[in-house]
């Protein structure tokens, strides 16, 4: 579902999929001088949102041990080992005396008690048993245990990794992309203060959320210790896990339906591309021990994962898996593996309807409220995965058909019209025909009835720009130039025309809790158009 006029992707086929070392933007660079140049002239940064795959990581099973350098155990973890945890403790302190504040550390400067043991955010206080408890943060240092032969357990280095564990690698890399967002947002535009501030989390000018796997937590909090070192946080760091049952951040295949579509999907493409890898036969064979399909044991994509990471953390494999070909067709058919089952709006719907009907909520909050009066929020980074970028990719019809790199990054742009004679209301709008709804009927049909019983004021034109790994996407729905800002080559969408993409897939949680219901009739019936 690539569109014509799509930029390539990032990396060439076969190449180490590092996108760290992708800008994050084409004009960033080191311009201190350049100003607003990133923004386009005539516009207004009103919000970002960055949605990030995890940083490098460990396979997420063992394969191909021994061939090349590729070792049983990937001893490449050793940052993650020490740290600290939250634990419960007795303590003799009465939780009434006035000496309990002192004993626990509880200034103004939360952070200074995680070096002494002490937890910021608690004072004594006496259990259901009568018991005085406080809460301590306890060092720890934990190593990774592998059972060896005659089922005995054996001690690993302290840099072992568990399968599908974020690196030190990974660390940087999602350090680095934090660090240039403080270029970008911090140093260069002024968007965001140097500090972030000790606010609740629905006053900060930030938002951070990860899913609920430790690789994107961690990826998350080392991207924001690039983007707000330590010295600029005013407290601790918030950050928000959703259950899984109300994740949508990733297709969430606690969807029954979804599930039950992707699996015809992988079916169909298993039947349609494994002969494709029938040529890499007898180069694999050798590796495998049997042929190696979509559908087989070991899958293709076990195997080009495990070849992805090796390329990515520099590990030696035979000179024949990492021919750029072999890759390139290995990934063609793992792609169609896990995207194709996109070709269909009911899974295109289940799978990232619930998440860009949030973002598009953002948006709309954020327009209604210029003046920033309670929506505070200018940049929100999501922690995600390559099946949440790719769905993003997909829902808007911008999938170059490329499996997204670790790091890999979009970020969805939220401009306003910076002219103030600019304004989009149903006797000022210049950009659509009267025929047209404004945005601010637009926007008053979001609103509750009680918050319009005066005439909402005329709004100014906003727009929307997305970059997938710091390259412009070019959503279809944007192309006529009704749609995009003029000049912009349909890069940079109205929020109207951005808001109808969004439309085709959106769900309600209620509507997607339907939708997710299995149904008698397993067929495959509308397709993405």
């Amino acid at each position: 579902m690539s569109y014509e006029g799509q930029s390539h992707h990032p990396h060439k086929p076969g190449s180490p999929p590092n996108a760290h070392l992708i800008g994050v933007a084409p004009s960033l660079g080191d311009r201190r001088d350049a100003g607003d140049s990133y923004v386009p002239q005539g516009l207004q940064l009103v919000q970002a949102h960055w949605f990030v795959r995890h940083g490098e990581r460990s396979p997420v099973r063992q394969r191909l041990t021994g061939f090349g350098d590729i070792p049983a155990i990937f001893p490449l973890c050793a940052i993650g080992r020490s740290f600290s945890t939250a634990v419960l403790s007795l303590t003799t302190s009465d939780p009434t005396a006035s000496s309990a504040t002192s004993e626990l550390n509880t200034g103004s400067n939360p952070t200074s008690s995680l070096h002494s043991g002490t937890h910021p955010d608690s004072l004594p206080w006496k259990s259901h048993t009568g018991q005085v408890l406080s809460k301590r943060l306890l060092g720890i240092r934990r190593h990774a245990e592998e059972m060896g032969p005659r089922n005995l357990a054996n001690g690993g280095t302290p840099a072992d990794c568990y399968w599908g564990e974020l690196t030190d690698l990974g660390r940087e890399s999602t350090l680095n992309l934090g660090a240039r967002l403080r270029a970008l947002y911090v140093d260069r535009l002024g968007f965001l203060p140097e500090t972030l501030p000790d606010l609740p989390v629905d006053e900060s000018p930030v938002y951070f959320r990860s899913t609920g796997m430790p690789r994107t937590i961690e990826s998350l909090h080392q991207i924001v210790e690039g983007l707000f070192p330590s010295g600029y946080r005013a407290g601790l760091v918030d950050y928000t896990v959703r259950n899984p049952n109300d994740e949508s951040l990733y297709p969430n295949s606690l969807c029954a339906r979804m599930r039950q579509l992707d699996q015809i999907s992988i079916a169909m493409a298993a039947k349609k591309y494994n002969p494709t890898l029938e040529p890499l036969d007898a180069t694999l064979v050798k590796y495998t021990e049997t042929p190696l399909r979509i559908d087989s044991s070991p899958r293709a994509n076990g195997i080009l994962d495990t070849l992805y990471v090796c390329l990515a953390h520099s590990i030696r494999t035979p000179s024949d898996l990492s021919d750029p070909k072999l890759l390139q067709t290995l990934e063609s058919a793992v792609v169609h593996e896990w995207f194709d089952s996109y070709s269909t709006l009911e899974f295109t719907k289940l799978s990232m309807g619930r998440f860009l009907g949030d973002l598009k909520a953002s948006l709309v909050s954020k327009i209604a409220d210029p003046e920033e009066k309670k929506n505070k929020l200018r940049l929100g980074v999501y922690a995600c995965h390559d099946t949440s970028l790719g769905g993003i990719l997909n829902a808007l019809q911008v999938f170059d058909g490329r499996w997204p790199p670790f790091t890999s990054h979009i970020s969805v742009e939220l401009f306003r019209d910076s002219d103030t004679s600019s304004t989009s209301s149903p006797s000022t709008s210049t950009s659509t025909s009267t025929s047209k709804p404004s945005l601010t009927s637009f926007l008053t049909s979001f609103l509750p009835t009680f918050l319009l019983s005066s005439p909402p004021p005329p709004l100014k034109r906003h727009y929307v720009r997305l970059f997938f790994n710091g390259r412009p996407l070019h959503l279809p729905a944007c192309s006529s130039p009704s749609s995009h800002l003029p000049g912009s080559e349909g890069t940079i969408c109205t929020f109207e025309a951005f808001s109808k993409a969004v439309e085709r897939v959106e769900l309600t949680g209620k509507e997607w809790e339907e939708g997710c219901k299995v149904k008698e009739r397993v067929k495959i019936v509308e397709k993405v158009g």
